[in-house]
């Protein structure tokens, strides 16, 4: 199946064929006459560094194995059980219990990291097509709590937005992953899904634009903010 890179690079690369600029092929792209101007050789070379980048850029989601599945699956089931807090013990035991409850979260979360990003260099993204929605969306999840590893974040963002064209992945969950990463960076978000509780509400996290934020939001299928924040409460 030709994906929408494919077709692109295809494309690009007979355009500038018919522009002489460059031969199709790429064995010929760098044959050159001894007399061509310095220039016109840098030339050829900076057009290859462009299609070859281009087509790496494209690398499509494959297919994870059933084992890969599976410990996803189990990774995902760890990370929401560690998120659940016994309320009485909250009351009897208080900051011992929470901190102990916190320091096995996170020892969960960075155990569940490394291999997700194992996975995400050998495989890709888990795009829908190939995996399935369910696994793509607990990988997502496995990536959402990686807060101590923004770098791994962002990459994965960056192949989430590229899927995203073959609506390969949950577009509301590339939105609340592209907040994570900006506030996780200090930056200002665009859809209001993290929220801080200073005032003992919750509060969407600096907006960059605050007076348009439910046209986005519904841009990527959430509902409004204030409904979003309302339901923290119910």
């Amino acid at each position: 199946m030709t994906t929408v890179c494919q077709q692109e690079f295809r494309i690009l690369k007979k355009f500038y064929a018919r522009k002489n600029f460059v031969p199709l092929s790429f064995r010929n792209l760098m044959n050159h006459r001894s007399d061509m101007p310095p220039k016109i050789i840098l030339f050829k070379y900076v057009i290859l560094v462009s299609l070859t980048t281009f087509n790496l850029s494209c690398t499509t989601s494959k297919t994870y194995t059933e084992s890969m599945k599976a410990r996803i699956a189990s990774m995902y089931e760890e990370d929401q059980r560690c998120q659940r807090f016994d309320t009485d013990r909250i009351i009897k035991e208080g900051k011992k219990y929470t901190d102990s409850m916190n320091n096995e979260k996170n020892r969960i979360m960075e155990e569940n990291t490394l291999i997700a990003k194992q996975y995400f260099t050998e495989k890709g993204y888990p795009g829908i097509k190939e995996n399935g929605e369910s696994i793509s969306m607990k990988f997502w999840a496995l990536v959402q709590h990686s807060d101590h590893d923004v770098d791994f974040q962002k990459k994965a963002l960056k192949s989430m937005k590229k899927e995203l064209r073959n609506k390969n992945v949950s577009i509301r969950n590339y939105a609340y992953l592209h907040d994570r990463v900006h506030k996780n960076k200090g930056k200002k978000q665009l859809y209001g899904t993290q929220v801080e509780w200073s005032t003992g509400r919750p509060l969407p996290y600096d907006l960059k634009y605050p007076e348009k934020v439910d046209t986005l939001r519904k841009e990527v299928g959430l509902e409004p903010l204030k409904e979003y924040l309302d339901s923290f409460m119910n």
